[in-house]
């Protein structure tokens, strides 16, 4: 024993003459050669602790050629993303959108009402940590004309609060449309489903409220930073708009495309939640899709209390049980987003489009996620 470490300080005492760096380089300047022979030496392994990306792809058993040949029987136009026990194991453009614009792993699409399965976790974590309750009625945050007790933060969950908007926003990008909402929202039948958007519009600012940040803030920190994106943010002005996948329409009529306006675009983005509008990659919207849905983030009792809708409920955007599966779905002035996730989300896909002619992407998303199951 101590002949052997008599040739570990001899040999350390060399290295020392050759990399005139002293023992501390040998050991903590890892890419030396000194720390090479300290290793050998020593016997000792360095312990590396994976960190989640979605820049990068894990290996996978995915039969690509099926997978393609759904996305072709689909005439799919976008972005896939595929996460295998919870990690992202394929990420892919495929087809061409009316421009033959060039898109990439990390081409960036708007996600509309998508954005609520986000928005519901983030009102989740909240009930979790105390602050906010889905019986609380609407009017402690907001005075609404005719909304009794019955209008609480948990029907803007299931959109049956009875709110609704017949008003057409302006084109120009708003960036307080809580202040829209409630000078334009009415009050009808409470508790009786019909989709508005002035319901999630709202609980972005009771988020706000209840967490005493932004809704803006509370997002990144509560969900875009520990799920570890990077390709996701707010849509604030016509700048950041330039950067993502321009969006189009197909006219099946005359089997014609045309490219969505910006006006047209900013109106339909002032009738959710404006400048609060959320863009995002394929790969990032499968991290934190699989990120809300882990234990490690507000659990199964509060996911399923509000965050996840239960089957054959109503459409509101929320993640919804579809037999063994989560689905959510949304079509957004000419974009179209679909994904289907295992029960746990540790298995799902994405697929974000800018240009959709016929289908269903839904459906296709539930197809291969029953491909990717199959080879898992």
């Amino acid at each position: 024993m101590r002949h052997k470490a008599g040739r570990i300080v001899a040999v350390l005492l060399v290295l020392l003459i050759i990399v005139g760096g002293g023992a501390v380089a040998a050991i903590y300047q890892k890419n030396s050669l000194a720390h090479v022979y300290f290793r050998k030496l020593t016997d000792k392994t360095e312990k590396t602790t994976p960190v989640a990306t979605t820049d990068k792809t894990a290996s996978s058993t995915i039969d690509e050629t099926k997978l393609k040949a759904q996305l072709k029987r689909l005439q799919f136009v976008g972005n896939v993303a595929v996460i295998q026990d919870g990690k992202l194991v394929y990420q892919q453009p495929y087809g061409q959108d009316p421009q033959k614009n060039v898109k990439t792993a990390t081409t960036k699409y708007q996600i509309g009402a998508l954005q609520n399965t986000l928005t519901a976790a983030a009102v989740m974590q909240l009930v979790k940590d105390g602050k906010l309750d889905l019986t609380t009625p609407v009017s402690k945050y907001y005075l609404l004309d005719n909304a009794d007790a019955s209008v609480t933060v948990g029907s803007l969950l299931k959109m049956t609060s009875g709110l609704t908007l017949d008003v057409l926003p302006a084109s120009e990008l708003n960036k307080d449309v809580i202040a829209w909402n409630l000078a334009n929202a009415t009050v009808t039948t409470t508790g009786q489903y019909n989709f508005q958007t002035v319901n999630y519009a709202l609980l972005s600012g009771i988020i706000a409220q209840a967490s005493g940040v932004s809704y803006q803030k509370f997002i990144k920190d509560t969900l875009l930073q520990p799920a570890g994106v990077k390709h996701t943010g707010f849509v604030t002005s016509a700048a950041v708009q330039s950067k993502l996948a321009p969006s189009f329409t197909y006219d099946k009529a005359s089997d014609s495309a045309s490219a969505v306006t910006q006006d047209t675009l900013f109106q339909t983005m002032n009738d959710q939640l404006g400048s609060k509008q959320l863009y995002t990659t394929a790969s990032d919207m499968a991290q934190l899709t699989h990120y809300i849905t882990s234990s490690s983030f507000v659990g199964e009792k509060y996911m399923h209390q509000g965050a996840i809708a239960k089957e054959g409920t109503a459409y509101t955007g929320r993640l919804t049980i579809d037999g063994s599966r989560l689905v959510s779905r949304a079509d957004f002035a000419g974009y179209h987003n679909a994904l289907a996730f295992t029960e746990d989300g540790k298995t799902g896909v994405v697929l974000l489009s800018n240009y959709q002619k016929d289908g269903s992407l839904s459906d296709t998303a539930k197809a291969i996620l029953k491909l990717v199951q199959k080879n898992d």
